[in-house]
């Protein structure tokens, strides 16, 4: 895309998000797992949508279910599960019962809150999806609306709810499939997740060639074309996980189309694709268009950032000191990786932003921060200071329930603005980018053939951007356990991982390396409190929440959590 297209792009998507505030007046979030819709009877002929504003609206409210991706319970489910981020208990800050605790030992259960989250984002999406192809369907049977002008919004929802479909049968496996909204049952039953896969990619594979090719503000946003293709290259890329069987040449092709005939472009800088008010960076294929007037939510620096970091940033709220990562994966990158960052100093805060806020911290008038409420005795010193406790302790002194309050270095991958609502942040965040495409073409020929020579020159495009030499193979051990011995394609997963940290991909890819039980029992010797059981071959999907089982006795629970 040249520079010229992509200022035109940047201020058009002033008025994409504005458009979302109407998305989000219309949105209909209907998410119990009992889908017997009291609105039925209120959809009729004379409330749809008859002009193009209101068709605008409805069609947004199929997306603003997306607002939960960058910081709800779906990344919870997706990253605080594997060995990048972890939630450590802070005396009374952060332990809910234990469930956090939980996720990074794998040893959640049916009655841990977030599947309710997770399952609710999936059938939101799925439920107001299938009730908007509906309307447009009566809509063309009335005469109302020509039918290829309603196919391509059709295809378009179709490609929506096959992105939410596709979380359902990665997270939770086995669940219903409801694909009408006219006739879905009150208490749907369970299919196979190899059934609800099939289905899917037959679906997306009729709707993803309807979609617009256009890359500019009219689809930014929005599901087109290659948001389509990557949609499909990710279902490809785990069909094995899925069914039993690779789909691993389709990955690659799939892949290959948005990489030749995208458009898209690798930033020149990393961090461009995370700053404030990264609206339409060349390497967005599909992205959530946060904002903090037009459309809140995204509020990871709320979530990682401590108590005292208010002052570091002039924020107007505090933050809540909660999530950080884990000091095996920060290590994992060698420390002239521009992805990783500085470490601020006992002399003055980092020079080089990073994927981590990490080392001491400076106030914004320069003077050191300070750990609110600290004295002379506090094990973590007075000086905030991410992730080095000193002593040989390490980054995280323990999981919990007295994790200190300086413990691990921050998420610091999406800029925190100065004077900025840490709830609320302008950091567009990007669903499907060209660098993760990238990736997943290699892995999907190295699955092929490990000594496929188009890998390597994948990989090392990814690594050139991010200041690191050429890797000579993508062998060696893996980013939790770097002392550890090679694993076949270790450095291609660590690479992956070391790219697209926090962006909810390192649990699909450790579960496809067979190492996701693995990370628990890593995990277990140090930041174990008690006897807290932990992993098993089970944990690759979630258990489906007690309160969905007791709505709808046609849902089998998946095994191991009975």
């Amino acid at each position: 895309m040249k520079t010229t297209d992509r200022n035109k792009m940047r201020k058009s998507l002033l008025l994409v998000k504005a458009i979302i505030v109407v998305m989000l007046m219309a949105a209909f979030n209907q998410s119990c797992t009992n889908l017997d819709e009291e609105l039925y009877g209120e959809v009729t002929p004379e409330n749809f949508f008859n002009t193009e504003e209101e068709i605008l609206a409805a069609l947004g409210a199929a997306y603003t279910q997306f607002g939960n991706w960058g910081s709800g319970d779906p990344y919870t489910l997706q990253n605080v599960t594997t060995d990048e981020v972890v939630v450590p208990t802070r005396g009374q800050d952060w332990d809910d019962g234990g469930d956090w605790r939980r996720w990074h030992l794998h040893s959640w259960t049916r009655e841990d809150g977030g599947l309710n989250g997770g399952w609710n984002f999936g059938f939101g999406g799925v439920n107001t999806a299938n009730r908007l192809i509906y309307q447009f369907q009566v809509l063309v049977e009335d005469g109302a609306m020509d039918a290829t002008v309603a196919d391509a919004f059709i295809a378009e929802l179709q490609v929506v709810r096959g992105f939410f479909y596709w979380q359902l049968i990665d997270m939770f496996g086995n669940v219903p499939l409801v694909t009408d909204f006219a006739s879905a049952e009150a208490s749907p039953p369970t299919v196979s997740r190899a059934e609800v896969f099939n289905w899917l990619v037959g679906d997306l594979e009729v709707a993803v060639p309807k979609l617009s090719k256009l890359v500019d503000a009219t689809t930014y946003g929005r599901m087109n074309y290659y948001a389509g293709q990557t949609l499909l290259a990710k279902l490809y890329l785990n069909a094995e996980v899925y069914t039993g069987t690779g789909q691993y040449a389709k990955a690659v092709t799939a892949c290959t189309d948005v990489i030749d005939n995208g458009g898209y472009n690798l930033t020149g800088n990393y961090f461009d694709n995370f700053s404030a008010g990264n609206s339409g960076t060349s390497e967005m294929i599909f992205a959530i268009p946060y904002d903090q007037v037009y459309y809140g939510g995204f509020n990871i620096a709320v979530r990682t950032l401590h108590y005292a970091s208010q002052y570091t940033y002039n924020l107007t709220a505090q933050p809540w000191n909660g999530f950080c990562s884990l000091e095996e994966f920060y290590n994992s990158y060698e420390d002239t990786d521009l992805r990783k960052g500085d470490a601020g100093t006992a002399d003055g805060p980092a020079i080089k932003r990073g994927n981590f806020i990490a080392g001491f911290q400076y106030n914004a008038d320069g003077s050191q921060t300070l750990d609110d409420g600290a004295d002379s005795d506090d094990p973590d010193g007075k000086h905030l200071n991410f992730g080095s406790l000193g002593s040989g302790e390490g980054q995280i002194n323990e999981l919990g329930p007295q994790a200190y309050r300086q413990a691990g270095v921050r998420i610091g991958k999406w800029e925190v603005e100065m004077g900025g609502h840490p709830d609320a942040m302008n950091n567009d965040y990007a669903v499907f980018r060209l660098a993760d495409v990238i990736l997943m073409k290699a892995e999907a020929l190295w699955r092929q053939n490990p000594g496929d020579g188009g890998v390597l020159p994948l990989v090392n495009e990814i690594r050139l951007r991010a200041g690191v030499a050429d890797l000579t193979t993508v062998d060696g051990p893996v980013s939790f356990d770097m002392t550890g011995p090679d694993v076949q394609g270790g450095e291609l997963f660590n690479e992956m991982a070391r790219e697209m940290f926090s962006e909810s991909t390192k649990r699909q890819a450790l579960i496809r390396w067979g190492l996701f039980d693995d990370v628990a029992l890593w995990a277990l010797p140090a930041n174990n409190p008690g006897d807290v059981p932990v992993g098993g071959e089970h944990t690759t999907l979630f258990p489906i929440h007690r309160d969905k089982i007791e709505a709808n006795p046609n849902l089998t629970q998946n095994p191991g959590y009975n």
